[in-house]
């Protein structure tokens, strides 16, 4: 199960995920992301996924699609919690920002 908080403050939209993202879920979760961000040309996305329990290959991607979403909209994808859930190879996502909490986003985001 995955439950699903958002929050818009500042110009930034906060996204706490909390359970699991998995094949279950994460096309629900990546379709009303996406048409969140397209409907309201939100750039700035906060990530937090510290609450997040699991994820497989498949929430995985619909991350990665989120990623594609902002960047299509000329912004930037911060991710807060990543190094509780695994090891990662920095070079797969080099490009995204990391930030150990979530006040850390607005030294990323200069709104």
């Amino acid at each position: 199960m995955l439950d699903v908080d958002m929050e818009f403050r500042q110009g930034i939209l906060f996204v706490r995920l909390k359970g699991i993202l998995d094949k279950d879920n994460s096309k629900k979760f990546e379709k009303e992301l996406q048409d969140l961000i397209y409907n309201n040309g939100i750039k700035y996305l906060l990530l937090n996924l510290n609450m997040l329990e699991y994820v497989d290959t498949s929430g995985l991607k619909s991350i990665f699609r989120s990623y594609k979403f902002i960047i299509e909209n000329q912004g930037k994808m911060i991710i807060c919690g990543i190094n509780k859930l695994f090891d990662y190879d920095k070079n797969i996502i080099g490009n995204l920002y990391q930030v150990s909490d979530e006040e850390s986003v607005y030294e990323v985001v200069n709104i």
